[in-house]
């Protein structure tokens, strides 16, 4: 089965789509939140990372220097979650964490501003200027949270596989649409997905545990697997930095071998 990726604007109606699919289906479903829990067990550092950072949209020296450690530990929890097949990720920008695999669909939910306003007026029993206002502040703040973490415009259509405008496609319509791809052959996790993912889960784990550790978290080291042989690739480092950086590395379970290459460590791949 595929892995399923919804990215909405607010109060598009995804919440009311996702909950067809929990009606129709088995699959699991996964949002931000559960990204959050598998960051906080990487111990204090990672969870100070995440709250300073919801709390720093102000302030963009603290922003940039939280943007790196966030993005390895969300990217590393996403994939944790995602590892097999039949689940659905729900969030805003979370899709663009990871690079393109066979079994990934990437999807955009749209609804009309009347509907979002009526939905919005519902819920918190705003009147029209609110929600609208609500809506536009709202959306506003994803656009520009997913420019500056990821340098994407999250409303490009050429970052789905699928767009639904539930405008002209009704909820029930587009539940079997979407779990008609999940239980396509096209979309399946093959074994190259699998060994792909296995590759992608080892380095996350390696990158979110020096970006979790005091002794390492400033320094912007990525990691590159290849049957077990591990490449770090970042600043130069003293020796006796180097060893911890090292004994950190050797510390996670299906690291054979590891080496360290001083050089620019990206964090996001370029195809995500």
């Amino acid at each position: 089965m595929a892995v399923l990726f919804i990215s909405r604007g607010t109060a598009a109606g995804a919440r009311k789509l996702l909950d067809c699919l929990q009606r129709h289906t088995s699959f699991r479903f996964v949002s931000r939140e559960d990204l959050v829990s598998v960051v906080n067990c990487h111990g204090a550092l990672a969870s100070k990372v995440v709250k300073k950072l919801e709390r720093a949209d102000r302030a963009y020296q603290q922003f940039s220097e939280l943007r790196r450690p966030y993005v390895v530990l969300m990217r590393q929890a996403l994939l944790e979650k995602v590892h097999g097949d039949g689940v659905v990720y729900h969030g805003h920008s979370g899709h663009l964490l990871l690079p393109p695999l066979q079994h990934f669909v990437k999807v955009r939910i749209e609804a009309p501003m009347s509907a979002r306003v009526a939905m919005t007026m519902e819920r918190f029993k705003y009147d029209e200027e609110m929600a609208r206002d609500y809506i536009r502040t709202e959306d506003d703040r994803r656009v520009r949270w997913a420019r500056f973490m990821y340098g994407r415009d999250v409303r490009d259509p050429k970052l789905y596989d699928l767009l639904l405008n539930l405008e002209r496609v009704p909820i029930e319509v587009a539940c079997r649409v979407l779990k008609g791809i999940m239980e396509d052959d096209q979309y399946r996790c093959t074994e190259d997905c699998e060994r792909e993912l296995v590759r992608l889960c080892l380095a996350a784990e390696i990158e979110a545990a020096l970006v979790s550790d005091a002794r390492t978290y400033l320094f912007e080291i990525s990691a590159n697997v290849e049957d077990g042989a591990v490449t770090l690739l970042g600043p130069y480092i003293e020796d006796e930095t180097l060893e911890v950086v090292l004994r950190i590395g050797r510390g996670i379970a299906g690291v054979r071998s590891i080496d360290y290459k001083p050089g620019y460590a990206p964090y996001l791949s370029p195809t995500a």
